[in-house]
């Protein structure tokens, strides 16, 4: 109720005048102090009565009551922003579970999560003689690149992480190409430049993990022990077994989970789902617990599910403007990037939209050139596409 406490005051003024006329009600005075104290309080039972009612529709709830009701169901919403909590909440009231649809498996996906955090690497810290190695390949488990290969003499062959200091350890996950099996022991250092073992990687297709109690090591080797063997038809050339990622996994309080989900039916195929999960820095130890977790709720049927982070396309920006005095290039960049923000996987961008957002904060005109993960800046003129597992993000921005 829109009624303000000087309103409720007003009307018990009034109504005390027509009880008393003669009444003194000047303000300072016991009684209009009084019917103060009473109109503020009467203005506190409106608002709670009306945030009460808000309460009643997701659409109305505060921050605090859609966390309530999320978790009165035992969904877990950490880590979602207040419009993606609404979101998450609508989704789950509007589309209930039905046995497999795309949003079974997008709420689904929501639902799992992972404990521990990626530690960092970078490519000096990776070096082995296995074939063909290539560290920066191996530290984007989310593209579909080659780290390095395994093949049937590479047996004791290896790669070592080294990461300088002492560094607790709960895991490690590798992603693999292959038709083929293999084992790999994973060690860890004594602080003594000697290897102790760790455990053992099953390698097979899709992500590979080995969980352990917390180690701390200041180096990890990842050895190839076993490796099955070809058969007379297969070339060997052909049957490489291809590490696709590397992850290390440290211990953190932090749980991962993804912050929206996007269903891809028969995207490989008949019977497949590709489920496209943000943000973009999501672990495959976090992929693999949601894929795990469509696993064991979806229906008993052939299929197979892959989850994966959109493939970022970098746009770098050059915004030519006319009437650049007059701009206010702090106001345009920050809703370029509020533009770029809210693109999701598989949406167009369109150049006219960022001379808009020019003209919005004082430009006369503007033209725009870019250039997509690196190559020959292009006028920009007609909407740019990309596939639905791609995003675009806005790289370098220069306004002149």
């Amino acid at each position: 109720m829109s009624v303000t406490v000087d309103e409720i005051l007003q009307r018990m003024i009034v109504d005390a005048k027509n009880f008393n006329p003669t009444i003194n009600i000047t303000q300072g005075t016991d009684t209009y102090i009084r019917l103060a104290c009473a109109a503020s309080a009467i203005w506190g039972l409106y608002k709670q009565t009306d945030w009460t009612l808000n309460q009643i529709f997701p659409t109305s709830m505060s921050v605090e009551s859609l966390k309530r009701f999320a978790a009165d169901r035992g969904q877990n919403v950490e880590g979602l922003t207040p419009s993606e909590l609404l979101t998450f909440i609508l989704s789950y009231i509007r589309k209930p579970a039905s046995g497999g649809k795309p949003f079974d498996f997008e709420r689904w996906a929501l639902e799992a999560t992972s404990v521990g955090k990626t530690v960092e690497l970078q490519e000096s810290m990776i070096s082995g003689d296995v074939y063909e190695l290539h560290a920066s390949e191996l530290l984007n488990p989310h593209v579909d690149t080659v780290g390095f290969e395994l093949r049937t003499s590479d047996v004791e062959k290896y790669i070592v992480v080294d990461l300088g200091d002492p560094t607790p350890l709960i895991g490690v996950g590798l992603g693999f190409s292959t038709s083929r099996k293999a084992v790999l022991n994973v060690y860890g250092d004594d602080g003594e430049d000697a290897f102790i073992k760790i455990g053992e990687v099953d390698v097979a297709h899709g992500w590979c993990q080995l969980n352990f109690s917390k180690l701390e090591v200041s180096k990890l080797k990842i050895e190839l022990q076993y490796i099955d063997g070809l058969e007379d038809w297969q070339q060997e050339t052909l049957n490489h077994i291809k590490c696709t990622g590397l992850e290390i996994y440290g211990e953190s309080d932090d749980v991962e989970a993804a912050a929206t989900a996007k269903c891809l039916k028969n995207h490989n195929g008949v019977g497949t789902a590709m489920i496209l999960v943000t943000p973009l820095n999501l672990s495959m130890r976090c992929c693999e617990a949601i894929r795990a977790k469509c696993e064991e709720e979806g229906p008993v049927a052939p299929r197979e599910i892959y989850v994966n982070v959109p493939e970022e396309i970098t746009v770098d920006l050059r915004i030519a403007v006319s009437g650049l005095p007059s701009l206010d290039v702090e106001s345009f960049t920050k809703s370029v990037k509020k533009y770029f923000a809210e693109l999701s996987p598989g949406k167009t961008l369109i150049p006219a939209q960022i001379v808009v957002l020019a003209i919005q904060n004082g430009a006369t005109f503007a033209r725009v050139y870019g250039s997509f993960n690196g190559s020959a800046e292009e006028e920009l003129t007609d909407i740019v596409t990309c596939k639905e597992t791609e995003v675009f993000t806005l790289g370098e921005m220069v306004v002149e």
